[in-house]
Formats: C-alpha cells, sequence, structure tokens
C-alpha cells in the first residue's frame, strides 16, 4: 500500500497535541496546524459573549492553550495559520447563539502573536516566524523562503517598536469580525514582498 500524510488543522486541544506526538513518534505522516487565537485565548473570553469571540473549534482551558504552545516549541505542531472567517456585519450581529463561528485574522495574526506571546516571553519570536514561513512550506512541499543571491525575493519587512490600535477601518479586507477590535497590538508588518515584486507596503 502507498503511505499518505495526513495534516490536522486547528488543533486545539491538549488531547489532540499529544495525540498528533504519539503518531510522529511511532512514524506516521501526519503534521498539525494551530490558530492565532487558539495560542492566545482561553474559554474564559466567551464569557463575555461577544459573537467575536465565537470560533470553531472552541476556545479552551488554559491547560490546552500551555499545551498548544508545547506542541510549538518541542515541534510537534509545525505551523501557524490565521483560520481567517469573514463574516459581514449583520452575521455576527445576532444573539450568541445564532451568531456563525469564525473570526478574522489574517491581518492581525503577526501582531497578535507577537504582543500577546512574545513579548511577554512564551514564544521565541524565531520560532514565530518559522512556524508562519519555513514550517508552512515543509508542510506541503513548497520551496523554503530562504535571502541568497539569485533567489527571487520573499520577504516581510516587520516593524517590532510599531503600536498600532485594530479598528474597523484599518482592514483591507471587507469583514472585521476580529476578536481585537479596539486593542492597542505592537509589531506590524511594514512590506511584504513575494517572488521579487512587493505586495504590500503600509
Amino acid at each position: 500500500y502507498e503511505q499518505r500524510s495526513v495534516h490536522i488543522m486547528h488543533v486545539s486541544a491538549r488531547e489532540s497535541v499529544a495525540t498528533v506526538r504519539v503518531a510522529q513518534a511511532a512514524g506516521t505522516a501526519v503534521t498539525a496546524e494551530v490558530s492565532p487565537h487558539h495560542l492566545c485565548l482561553t474559554d474564559d473570553t466567551v464569557r463575555t459573549l461577544d459573537t467575536n469571540r465565537k470560533m470553531n473549534p472552541p476556545l479552551r482551558s488554559e491547560d490546552d492553550r500551555q499545551a498548544l504552545l508545547e506542541g510549538l516549541r518541542d515541534g510537534t505542531i509545525a505551523c501557524i495559520a490565521t483560520d481567517h472567517a469573514p463574516h459581514a456585519r449583520h452575521e455576527k450581529e445576532t444573539p450568541f447563539e445564532e451568531a456563525p463561528f469564525g473570526v478574522t485574522g489574517l491581518e492581525t495574526a503577526f501582531a497578535a502573536l507577537y504582543t500577546f506571546l512574545v513579548e511577554p516571553g512564551e514564544l521565541e519570536l524565531g520560532l514565530v516566524l518559522e512556524r508562519m514561513s519555513a514550517g508552512p512550506a515543509r508542510i506541503f512541499g513548497l520551496p523554503v523562503p530562504r535571502i541568497e543571491e539569485g533567489e527571487r525575493a520573499n520577504l516581510v519587512l516587520l516593524d517590532l517598536d510599531a503600536t498600532w490600535r485594530v479598528t474597523e477601518s484599518a482592514f483591507r479586507s471587507k469583514s472585521a469580525n476580529s476578536w481585537l477590535l479596539g486593542r492597542m497590538l505592537r509589531g506590524a508588518i511594514v512590506k511584504t514582498i513575494a517572488d521579487g515584486r512587493v505586495v504590500h507596503a503600509a
């Protein structure tokens, strides 16, 4: 038989991290990813009944969050993915039980991780950057980005001293269902170069 690989999306529970770790140790070709909101938040935040904090899988306990962080540190989880799930304002402006699952994450992913995890010392900056770039590339068989003469430039320029407030008007996305609305974040993406072209400049 032909062995196939499996990628587990949106890991959120400590039992899932443990299962992936055991499978990898047994030689199974399994990889996993985690989202910024599951790394930064716990189920305590859902008590506000803010529909921008309603997501699937749901937020879990501090023990689960710590297991996710440990999974990133030891390599069990090789990828951080935004789980970007935009919704129109009217969809989220409903009672919590009726609101759709999902939050935006694309435009705030790095700054959220830097503010809530890197600056407090829970994760190293280099680890976060690797899990958002080279880690995913390896999983899906893509060229690992590198800075080298003759290579097409794939770079992100970061300003780690920049502070900015998350507001609806700042989003380029048509949706702003973010759990970070109103929060001050540290760390900004100043420029993005993809395949040698500037595709974003602040």
